[in-house]
């Protein structure tokens, strides 16, 4: 990785690659306000939908103008503030992550734990992934660990295992800990905000499902780790690591004069960060608060990001150049939000938005409530195909999904948990996910090995995330 290049960055070919598919998106929204019969339901004076308050309007098609003006038209709805707050969170976090990188944070961090570790390899595999699943479950860590992936190889081949289980550790782990939300911002985080409900509703189910999903990756890689050890060559990178190995030259050990200054700041300001976050979320829950929660964990990041840029770099300058340069690489994703947000707005000005929940009302009302959530499930898995942002589906679906699942007589709660259940798990198995191919990229290694070493665990998690539903179902989650 170039020394001056962000830490979080928007692959080209995988951004023009959502970007068609998006607009394309949009085309089919245009064309179906043609085909879909227009119509409205009753809602509260709180927005929420009267079920079996549906009727017809008079057809009113939009105009080709009114397709390309749809972008500017949502800035300008009272969506445009979501879309606003989600973008400028963003490019916090593209930055606030950036200082981190530039200033070794995160790789002083993993060091700390194979000094203190490294005698006993079964518990360090359990602590890194433990380590990449929290920060993707509580600040939606994937693409980062991307970054960490050649040090990781390094660890990996020097504790005498393969290259899969570098993957393993950092982008197998981020994944299921984005998926595995607890405060996830990018899924759990802005599904909540779009929902209207608070950031820890339902946050001790997810807490479940994360020690869950923690228990069962960090037992398949632990048990990988004991096949290697009894035969190394049963590996499916054997033959590339043995070249790997001639080559590897590593010190663990060695200090940086600053490191421990390094490690106590991160440290310090993670642990600030999440209990301010934790703190703010109750207060508004308790007192009320007008505050968007992604306002809040915003003013955290940004403040955490230069206060930890200052102290180690000892520049505001500096801090704020690095900064800058983490924002700037994000600012495609606010193309890909606004876009994914239009489709809706293109649905809703052409009055057929509640014609398709009107469809959905019909195809699910009169079926068990469970059905209609694995269906829901099932939907967000097949977008997650073509789209891969979490923020970007989010915007798209859950304007859908919440009140679908007040018709068939569900808690938004439920629709929030298949939404990222659908949209984080299988990031590290669709071969269109650009995340993932790049890691295998940077491994070398092919997308057939890697869905062979990986396929059992997938099909086990799709079974065990299906049988959560229905437990959060069965409880009243």
């Amino acid at each position: 990785m170039e020394k001056d290049k962000a830490l979080i960055n928007i692959n080209k070919k995988s951004f023009l690659n959502v970007l068609l598919i998006l607009f394309s998106l949009m085309v089919v929204a245009f064309i179906l306000t043609y085909l879909i019969p227009h119509g409205v339901y009753a809602r509260t004076v709180d927005g929420e939908i009267i079920a079996g308050s549906y009727e017809l309007l008079p057809r009113d098609n939009l105009s080709i103008w009114q397709f390309f003006y749809s972008p500017i038209g949502l800035l300008l709805s009272p969506d445009g503030l979501n879309v606003i707050m989600i973008s400028l969170f963003l490019f916090i976090l593209g930055g606030f992550f950036t200082v981190m990188d530039k200033t070794k944070g995160i790789v002083v961090i993993i060091k700390k734990l194979v000094e203190r570790y490294s005698h006993n390899k079964h518990l360090l595999i359990r602590l890194i992934t433990l380590f990449f699943m929290m920060f993707g479950a509580f600040f939606g860590i994937f693409e980062e660990s991307v970054a960490l992936l050649p040090i990781m190889i390094i660890l990996a081949l020097s504790l005498g295992y393969d290259t899969l289980m570098a993957l393993g550790l950092t982008v197998l782990a981020a994944g299921f800990g984005f998926a595995s939300a607890i405060t996830n911002p990018f899924s759990v985080g802005i599904a909540s905000e779009i929902a209207g409900v608070n950031i820890f509703s339902g946050v001790l189910f997810r807490l479940g499902v994360f020690v869950i999903m923690y228990f069962l990756v960090s037992t398949f890689l632990v048990q990988y780790a004991k096949k290697l050890e009894k035969n190394p060559k049963i590996s499916l990178t054997y033959q590339e690591d043995l070249e790997k190995k001639k080559d590897l030259k590593t010190d663990f050990s060695a200090e940086v004069e600053s490191e421990k200054r390094i490690f106590k700041t991160y440290i310090i300001i993670f642990s600030v960060l999440l209990i301010f976050i934790i703190l703010a979320s109750l207060l508004q829950l308790l007192l009320n608060l007008e505050i968007p929660t992604i306002v809040l964990m915003s003013i955290t990041f940004l403040l955490g990001g230069f206060i930890a840029g200052v102290i180690i770099n000892k520049s505001l300058k500096t801090t704020s150049l690095i900064f800058l340069k983490g924002v700037l690489a994000v600012m495609p994703a606010a193309i890909l939000i606004i876009l994914a947000g239009s489709v809706k707005y293109i649905m809703t000005s052409g009055e057929i938005m509640d014609t398709i929940l009107y469809y959905f009302e019909s195809a699910l009302g009169d079926k068990p409530a469970i059905i209609g959530i694995l269906g829901i499930y099932l939907i967000i898995l097949v977008i997650q195909f073509f789209i891969g942002s979490a923020s970007a589906k989010a915007v798209l679906i859950m304007p859908i999904l919440v009140p679908l699942v007040s018709l068939i007589g569900v808690s938004t709660n439920i629709a929030i948990l298949a939404f990222i259940f659908g949209d984080g798990y299988t990031n590290v198995i669709f071969p269109t996910n650009g995340v993932l191919l790049i890691a295998l990229s940077i491994a070398s290694i092919s997308y057939q090995k890697w869905f062979k070493w990986t396929y059992k665990l997938q099909a086990i998690t799709f079974v065990l995330t299906v049988v959560l539903l229905i437990i959060a179902y069965a409880i009243g989650y």
